[in-house]
């Protein structure tokens, strides 16, 4: 690890394309919630609020980035929609959240598991969380994609395809299975891969 201290995420805030793309493969709506843990100066959030008018909430422990995210709400006019709180991402509520952003370090990631597999297998709400570098370990992405100027930055997005009790009872169709090609979708009923 190249980081000294105690620090749960990586030193550096992610290109405006990997921005771009989070947002978009988020499927953020005006309808949604999002929260970006460890959010630095904000950039995803204002990018969600300002391209598709969802509310979004950022959690941040360094001073100077909130103070920064704090200039760019205002400068955007989006203090209806946009937050920032100073604080521990490991005691943040998540449970208006629809949609998680993180680019953290795998053992902080380690330590929020346990919330997100909650998120994920207990909500009746559709949740996707998003994760940027490192995926979630023990927990299968429902996607990958690349992004950055050479598509090197893996993003993993997570989704609990809002699961309701009538959904609960329903059997899968599909499950992710790994391939000498990548990952592909296997369909259940006639184990056809996709």
């Amino acid at each position: 690890m190249w980081i000294e201290g105690d620090s749960l995420a990586p030193p550096c805030q992610s290109d405006r394309d990997v921005v771009s793309k989070i947002v978009e493969i988020a499927r953020v709506t005006p309808a949604d919630v999002l929260f970006d843990l460890g959010c630095g100066d904000g950039r995803i959030c204002i990018e969600a609020a300002k391209r598709y008018g969802a509310r979004a909430r950022g959690v941040e422990i360094e001073e100077f980035l909130i103070k920064r995210f704090r200039e760019l709400i205002a400068a955007n006019d989006l203090q209806q929609l946009v937050s920032v709180s100073h604080g521990d991402l490991l005691e943040e509520d998540l449970s208006e959240a629809t949609v998680i952003v993180t680019y953290l370090l795998p053992d902080a990631l380690d330590q929020l598991t346990p919330k997100f597999t909650k998120l994920l297998s207990q909500t009746d709400k559709n949740v996707r969380i998003i994760c940027n570098t490192w995926g979630i370990r023990g927990l299968t992405p429902d996607e990958r994609y690349d992004a950055g100027p050479y598509d090197n930055v893996p993003l993993f997005v997570y989704r609990s395809y809002g699961r309701s009790s009538a959904l609960k009872e329903e059997k899968p169709t599909q499950t992710l299975v790994e391939t000498q090609e990548g990952t592909r979708k296997l369909n259940i009923q006639d184990s056809t891969v996709e």
